[in-house]
């Protein structure tokens, strides 16, 4: 039994190092893009285009050792295009997650604590959100900003973001809610009320401490998630644009990579093999991490 419990903490505490060692690893990359990148992800080079990855020399076109993996049909490095679109990844994320946590949060409290008709009424409208297709509610979002802005790669990260958090914040206000309605009967709770703190000093000093684990898993959990989704919107061609030479073109992005890999599946398949890895490893650290911690303030 005691050697049982080692094992699964001493498994639990790996999972835990190799997380945050993916995790540290992305950050480096994202941080280091402009240093560590080969090549300019955004450069044309026409007469290199459609070169398959270095080692591959028994083919018309042999590889070359400047692009260790290839370039697109364009002549632009896919490595570079990699390193760069591990930055868009990241910032995507934690900006997504963060505006639909902020909304959660709010929406959940306030729904939690109020109760009766005004949380009646809040949850029938987080229903109806809930009911809804996220993903085309994503794509509808995402195409409406976009023609109100102009095509730049920073307006379309944001309108991305406003589409992932117009959908994510839903079930975290769920999940604060459930936690808030037991919460509100607690003695403490009922104590500041009783000395006549106001709602907002209660919800923010008393309820939302005792909810913040449940936002962090919450936040972990979703990283991964928001990752997954740009690089399915990017396949499907609603992902980051970037004003290039007067033209909209797919900026660096893995939801980009994977966009303009599908005409490269037989030439240069590593245009959707390597992104698909960085984005099992990213998730993969990112649901270990929320499984411990999750784990971890249940105890």
């Amino acid at each position: 039994m005691i050697k049982s419990f080692q094992w699964k903490r001493a498994r639990r505490r790996k999972a835990v190092w190799f997380s945050l060692f993916v995790m540290l690893v992305l950050g480096l990359v994202a941080v280091l893009a402009p240093w560590i990148a080969p090549h300019d992800p955004y450069q044309w080079r026409v007469t290199e285009g459609s070169l398959p990855p270095s080692w591959v020399q028994n083919v018309p076109i042999p590889g070359d050792s400047d692009y260790p993996l290839g370039t697109d049909r364009y002549g632009r490095d896919i490595l570079s295009r990699m390193i760069y679109g591990t930055r868009t990844a990241i910032f995507l994320a934690l900006a997504a997650v963060s505006l639909a946590a902020l909304i959660g949060t709010l929406v959940g409290l306030v729904a939690g604590y109020a109760g009766g008709r005004s949380d009646s009424f809040i949850m029938l409208f987080v229903d109806m959100l809930a009911s809804l297709p996220g993903i085309m509610v994503m794509v509808i979002i995402v195409l409406i900003f976009r023609t109100r802005l102009s095509p730049t790669w920073f307006h379309g990260l944001i309108t991305l973001v406003i589409g992932f958090a117009a959908v994510g914040w839903v079930s975290l206000a769920r999940l604060i809610r459930i936690n808030l309605m037991q919460l509100k009967s607690q003695v403490f709770v009922e104590a500041a009320i009783s000395i006549g703190a106001s709602p907002w000093r209660v919800m923010s000093r008393h309820l939302l401490p005792n909810v913040s684990h449940v936002i962090v898993v919450w936040i972990v959990v979703t990283i991964p998630v928001v990752i997954l989704l740009e690089a399915m919107l990017g396949y499907l061609g609603v992902g980051v644009t970037a004003a290039v030479d007067g033209s909209e073109f797919t900026a660096v992005s893995w939801g980009g990579l994977f966009f303009s890999g599908r005409s490269m599946m037989s030439s240069n398949p590593w245009v959707l093999v390597l992104p698909s890895l960085c984005i099992l490893l990213i998730s993969m650290s990112f649901l270990l991490m929320g499984d411990f911690l999750d784990e971890t303030t249940r105890q």
